[in-house]
């Protein structure tokens, strides 16, 4: 009772909509979603059912059709070799007979064989015979030299069943055509111990792998050997899956599930009589999952298009009641994030809604003048503060800066008083920028230069410094004076705490991800940013303010707190870095 009195809380506190569609899901989409996905689980195992069936029909139709095809050429092979007319015109001691006896014994043979071929329907009848005999060529025609036969591959397999008949892997030498053929020997019918020829009969493995056609599409089939000699096959040989021989079956009627290297197969495997060669049929099983689910993709597509168009259609109605109200309230919403803005209607109604947004609109527009007004008020307030921060900056440089021209006027250094004037000019110059208080980074980096330049005068060239800042942030926005105190940092608390007072100043900037990266490096004595003593790099000599001061201008600039970091190990250096927005125009007004 507790859960549903909070799902009927939750329900009451639904929008309109999510109510209205609840409730056509739960009347109407739910229910029949149910009844398809019971409906759609006893379909696929129906559907796995007939595709199994049906590739079983497959292969036997297959095995059928082949099983005739080889039983018929090797009856073909049998005729032709038991018959006495051929066998005792090709005798390998026929060549003691005159040229005319040999032509008409051939041609006798010729015509048998063809009448034959025409009862067969086969056409690839070869005879290796004794290379004497008038009508033997040595690689083509029916009558071939036994020499071509002993020096093939297939006769090894030939002479290992001793003569009888052996089906091999045949190829044609000067084509590179591919045949599979039933060969055998051709005893003589004096003493059956002696051979008078050899006899192959041709199967063109094109015609074969044509015949090789399963019920799916990438359903695997072979012919192979009892031995595993390939003879056929629907796939490269390269990329054939092939059944263990150790697996295959003499007989099976039906697949089977068999594991071959980490993945189930359907796999059915059957011997041909007489022929002894075996039909393998190889189905991966997410291969007919695949073929399972496109046969059931049909009503799923179905189901899918009529859910989508009754949830158009329920967002079509419930749009048109709602839409105003959701305006409003995406507005409404909007104020709580700052945006405040008026709802837009392409047309007005006078009900009760109509109102409720007349009456809005007008009270977002006297909000909005509040607003102006109070922002306006606010701009100049932070101008102010700016300015004052920028203030407390300015005099301080000026005093050092005045101090170091008189301890230089002390010491008669006439040049270097002269250079130093000339830097505090052009630093100045910069600093004044036209009355500005935001400068772009490449006028801040001048300033810094301009400063850097008196400075190295004031302590006779002990300082480096090395500007390395990336020309694609020139143009962005700065407040002025920024990372002039951090240089100063760097002299006074860095290098002048060396017992040798001799050091290198570095500024780095580039531009990553939408900001501005700009740091101060020294190789002075360090410290440990823990230690109290730290702190004195937060504020100037002879002032409270500092980076604190510093932190307080960027916060105001740029409308986020910009934390200075400092890294820093004694006797190494310090490392002082901030991270600004990267900002080309200033803050409308």
């Amino acid at each position: 009772m507790r859960i549903f009195g909070k799902v009927l809380e939750w329900f009451r506190n639904s929008s309109l909509n999510q109510k209205i569609l609840i409730l056509v899901l739960a009347v109407g989409v739910l229910p029949i979603g149910i009844i398809f996905m019971v409906s759609l689980t006893a379909l696929k195992k129906i559907s796995g059912e007939q595709q199994l069936y049906a590739v079983n029909q497959s292969y036997t139709q297959v095995f059928q059709a082949l099983e005739t095809q080889f039983a018929r050429v090797h009856n073909f092979s049998t005729l032709l070799a038991v018959n006495d007319r051929i066998s005792s015109n090709i005798m390998l001691s026929g060549q003691s007979e005159s040229i005319t006896e040999q032509m008409a014994y051939f041609e006798d043979i010729l015509a048998y064989i063809n009448g034959m071929e025409i009862a067969f329907e086969s056409n690839d009848v070869v005879f290796y015979i004794d290379k004497a005999l008038l009508a033997t060529d040595s690689q083509v025609g029916r009558f071939r030299s036994i020499d071509a036969a002993w020096q093939s591959k297939w006769y090894a397999q030939l002479e290992d069943n001793q003569g009888n008949p052996t089906w091999v892997r045949y190829e044609e030498e000067l084509s590179g055509k591919e045949y599979v053929a039933v060969s055998r020997k051709i005893w003589d019918q004096n003493n059956y111990q002696e051979s008078v020829g050899v006899l192959s009969v041709l199967l063109d493995t094109n015609y074969l792998e044509e015949m090789l056609v399963g019920y799916l599409k990438n359903q695997v089939m072979y012919l192979e050997t009892a031995e595993g000699t390939l003879l056929a096959s629907n796939v490269p040989e390269d990329e054939l899956e092939r059944l263990p021989l150790g697996e295959r079956a003499v007989g099976d009627r039906q697949f089977v599930r068999r594991n071959l290297k980490g993945e189930e197969y359907l796999v059915c495997s059957r011997m041909m009589k007489k022929s002894g060669i075996y039909l393998v049929s190889l189905i991966s099983s997410s291969e007919l999952e695949r073929e399972i689910d496109a046969v059931n993709a049909g009503i799923r597509t179905i189901y899918v298009v009529i859910s989508i168009f009754i949830a158009v259609a329920i967002l079509a109605l419930t749009h048109s009641i709602t839409r105003r109200i959701l305006l409003l309230k995406g507005q409404m919403m909007q104020i709580q994030k700052g945006i405040i803005g008026k709802v837009e209607v392409r047309e007005n109604y006078n009900d009760e809604i109509g109102q409720l947004i007349t009456h809005y609109n007008e009270m977002v527009g006297k909000v909005e003048e509040l607003m102006q007004e109070q922002y306006s008020l606010g701009q100049k307030k932070t101008e102010a503060e700016l300015k004052a921060l920028q203030s407390q900056i300015s005099p301080h440089f000026l005093y050092n800066t005045l101090d170091m021209i008189n301890w230089m006027a002390q010491k008669s250094e006439t040049d270097n008083i002269q250079n130093v004037v000339q830097a505090m000019s052009r630093f100045y110059r910069l600093t004044l920028s036209k009355g500005h208080d935001i400068v772009t980074i490449r006028d801040e980096v001048k300033m810094c230069e301009a400063y850097m330049e008196i400075q190295k005068r004031r302590y006779k060239g002990k300082i480096l410094y090395e500007v390395e800042v990336d020309e694609e942030i020139d143009q962005y926005l700065i407040p002025k004076i920024t990372l002039q105190p951090f240089l100063e940092n760097a002299i006074v608390h860095g290098i002048n705490e060396k017992e040798d007072a001799r050091g290198s100043v570095i500024l780095n900037g580039w531009l990553e991800d939408g900001r501005i990266t700009l740091s101060v490096t020294d190789d002075g004595n360090g410290m440990n940013v823990s230690d109290p003593i730290a702190d004195k790099r937060k504020s100037y000599p002879g002032s409270h303010y500092g980076m604190e001061n510093i932190a307080q201008r960027l916060e105001l600039y740029y409308g986020e707190k910009i934390p200075i970091q400092i890294e820093s190990s004694m006797g190494i250096g310090t490392c002082v870095i901030i991270n600004i927005p990267a900002r080309m125009s200033e803050p409308s007004q």
